[in-house]
């Protein structure tokens, strides 16, 4: 990863201390405690069931702690800059009957007097019960500490890492954690399965640790949700008025509500290194489409604000702010979330990193991706930020910079050569048509439609991008995109069109960062290479051009990529994030896939900073 190494208060610095064990060494069982992926699990009807997964008074059938508890999910909630304190949050899911547990947190400054964070029940399913602990940490000036936090006094212990005031920020981020309906168990075992590049992240993030992991959307994925048989009297249903005023029955509420709670249990604490990982770096989360399910938001009129979607929608979003989120609608303001409708954030990464993470789902229809007033309120937010700010990341599902979508439209005749007719261009994978076409929808437009650069969002992609130019320009804060979906890696850049200006003089350039997928499978090569060869010049406006970034000049492999395709490389990946405390850059690699399923290779990128003299072209 090529970090800098920061000496840590509370970890190995070569003299004998002890850096605690994460908890979960202890935890695993010669028949496999994580059972990702299992066929119990897999199976809907077994999903849907509650008491399939926990007894009567609510403790789970497959315990991961000795008490009970599921959990930890450690959360970033952000850096009180007036304070000098860094604000996270635990969520714990807890049998009902159980008495409220504590948790504990060790400064290793402060040994002797622990923290506690402070319980609040936001939610619960039947016999169990959310509990949410807010806690602040004091931010050393110079030195990063690795905090210690158990529950109830328990052997078991996790750990974290925080930053200083005045040492880097370092940070990853991943999406599409999960597997998409038609992917086989052959192909699933070609790549390795579901930890190969978790197990990279974890491994570098113990050699040099991470202080927070943003993810950018799909961090599960709930389409299997339509393969009940409680849907098919809806599916029945031929008329788009029918379909749009179908009662959302009882049948119906019950199954999604269950289906939702367990499936969220399954894949937040039953799979392996991801539940290891939001236990040990604290995370930050948006939500996409399959956190819902596969295309919500691009659906025409009669489905998208039908009975069954848009109660399909509340029961989505519940189980997102309370397992996700940590929260529910009702504290969700109070908890740092923002939007006229949806729940948006906005985050400081030490005094001069901020973080947009934009909720594109939530007031997303074929109109618009994000309302106006939620726009309005963004813009708002940003423009008090404070003057210690440099860089702004912002977050979206979706990558603002890529192909243009009206280019392959114009090519799709030339899929069948490819033997790839069952997919979009854009189509990661090809559940979308597995859910469309049970609603008699063309399974391409809905995946056409769900990306920044169809014709129906083009405008409103402009007015962000121009309205995000004002900020870089009056703010002199450099922006960049920072995006997953596609299930691919890469890079683009918007830029100034007039003259040879450099990115550094330039506030119209912002870079994308592009990485998908943590788990799920790369496209096919001729989608890659079908999106590469509409990757071309675009105008924005009469001043601002974009373009993809010529990055892969050799795959994993040392090889040429694939059709010499050098602008998307079709390997899973995550990619990390590290403050040059120096230079004022951010140092960005994307970690691609080892073809041996071992480990990854590096791709680099710079993020400049805007320098202080203005650009008035």
């Amino acid at each position: 990863m090529d970090f800098p190494v920061i000496k840590h208060y509370g970890q190995d610095d070569g003299q004998g201390s002890v850096v605690p064990g994460t908890g979960y060494g202890s935890m695993e069982t010669p028949d496999g405690l994580y059972v990702s992926n299992s066929t119990s699990f897999s199976n809907p009807s077994n999903l849907r069931i509650y008491y399939k997964h926990f007894n009567q008074r609510g403790d789970p059938l497959i315990p991961i702690r000795e008490d009970g508890i599921l959990g930890p999910v450690l959360q970033f909630v952000n850096t009180d800059l007036s304070t000098a304190e860094w604000v996270g949050s635990v969520l714990l899911l807890v049998p009902r009957y159980y008495p409220t547990p504590t948790v504990s947190f060790i400064d290793p400054l402060f040994i002797d007097c622990p923290l506690y964070g402070q319980p609040t029940e936001i939610g619960g399913f039947k016999e169990s019960v959310f509990i949410r602990y807010d806690i602040r940490i004091p931010l050393h000036y110079d030195h990063e500490k690795t905090i210690i936090y158990c529950i109830n006094s328990s052997q078991t212990k996790y750990n974290f890492n925080i930053p200083s005031q005045t040492t880097q920020w370092r940070w990853n981020f991943w999406s599409c954690n999960g597997w998409s309906l038609n992917v086989t168990d052959k192909a699933k075992s070609e790549l390795g399965g579901n930890d190969v590049v978790w197990e990279d992240l974890l491994e570098k993030h113990k050699k040099v640790p991470f202080h927070v992991q943003i993810g950018g959307g799909d961090q599960l994925y709930c389409d299997l949700l339509w393969k009940d048989p409680v849907w098919d009297t809806f599916y029945s249903a031929k008329e788009k008025a029918a379909k749009k005023s179908f009662p959302f029955s009882d049948d119906m509420a019950a199954f999604a509500n269950e289906f939702f709670f367990v499936h969220y249990v399954v894949n937040f604490f039953y799979t392996s290194k991801f539940t290891q990982a939001i236990a040990t770096i604290p995370v930050s989360f948006i939500i996409d489409d399959h956190d819902i399910f596969d295309g919500w938001g691009s659906y025409p009129d009669y489905l998208h604000n039908s009975n069954v979607f848009q109660c399909l929608k509340t029961i989505a979003f519940k189980n997102f702010l309370l397992f996700q989120l940590q929260t529910n609608h009702e504290l969700s303001r109070n908890h740092g979330y923002f939007g006229h409708e949806g729940y948006s954030w906005l985050k400081y990464f030490g005094p001069k990193i901020s973080i947009l993470g934009a909720d594109t789902r939530f007031e997303r229809n074929l109109e618009y991706v994000i309302s106006e007033k939620t726009y309005d309120e963004i813009f708002n937010r940003l423009r008090q930020l404070p003057a210690s700010v440099k860089h702004l990341h912002v977050i979206t599902g979706v990558p603002i910079i890529y192909p243009r979508l009206t280019v392959v439209e114009n090519t799709l005749s030339l899929m069948s050569k490819y033997s790839v007719t069952k997919f979009s261009i854009f189509q990661k994978d090809g559940a979308l048509a597995t859910i469309s076409n049970q609603f008699g929808e063309p399974e391409l437009l809905d995946d056409l439609n769900d990306h920044w650069t169809a014709d129906i969002h083009k405008k409103e992609r402009a007015n962000f991008v121009i309205r995000l130019q004002e900020v870089s320009r009056i703010q002199r804060i450099r922006v960049s995109f920072v995006a997953g979906d596609v299930h691919c890696a890469g890079a683009g850049r918007f830029a100034t069109d007039v003259g040879k200006m450099l990115p550094e003089n330039d506030y119209r350039f912002m870079p994308q960062i592009i990485s998908s997928a943590v788990m799920n499978v790369p496209p096919p090569n001729a989608v890659i290479r079908m999106a590469h060869y509409s990757a071309k010049k675009y105008m924005l406006d009469s001043y601002t051009n974009e373009e993809m970034y010529t990055m892969f000049e050799k795959d994993v492999n040392g090889k040429n990529p694939p059709n010499n395709n050098k602008k998307l490389l079709g390997r899973r990946n995550f990619s990390s994030f590290v403050e040059d405390t120096v230079s004022g850059s951010i140092l960005v690699h994307i970690h691609c896939q080892n073809e041996a399923n071992k480990g990854t290779v590096a791709y680099p990128l710079t993020i400049v900073p805007l320098n202080m003299q203005s650009n008035y072209i």
